[in-house]
């Protein structure tokens, strides 16, 4: 999708530096991305927060009787 937009030159040029791209095409469609992730990651560790976590799932285990 072909758009329009005003960037800061000095901060996409950081970042195209920053990342090894070569367009500022690039550096908006990987910074995009990596927002995303980030967003994602973020979602998905307040979903999970509360799952319990087995340290030593053997001894889980054998305390169980399995």
């Amino acid at each position: 999708m072909r758009t329009v937009i005003n960037l800061d030159d000095e901060a996409c040029t950081e970042v195209m530096e920053l990342l090894g791209v070569r367009t500022k095409t690039d550096a908006v469609n990987v910074a995009l991305r990596d927002v995303l992730r980030r967003w994602r990651l973020q979602t998905l560790l307040k979903e999970t927060a509360d799952i319990r976590v087995i340290a030593d799932p053997e001894e889980h285990y054998r305390a169980a009787g399995r």
